[in-house]
């Protein structure tokens, strides 16, 4: 019974060291990550079907132009 109380608080004990050096300067807060965007703020993305594919040149110049 001992020795498996003194292997849980071993366990305990690692696992209070680990999470207490989680953020970079160790003082053991948790970040919070950035909100998603709405979408009106992200870049508009290519329209795939309204691409002409079978030129490679004019494909590349599209390409280009949507960037």
């Amino acid at each position: 019974m001992k020795k498996i109380c003194f292997v849980f608080v071993v366990i305990c004990s690692a696992y209070l060291l680990l999470l207490s050096g989680c953020s970079k300067d160790g003082d053991g807060k948790l970040e919070m990550k950035e909100p998603r965007k709405e979408l009106n703020e992200l870049p508009q993305g290519k329209n795939w079907f309204e691409m002409d594919i079978s030129d490679p040149e004019k494909f590349n110049q599209q390409m280009n132009e949507s960037e």
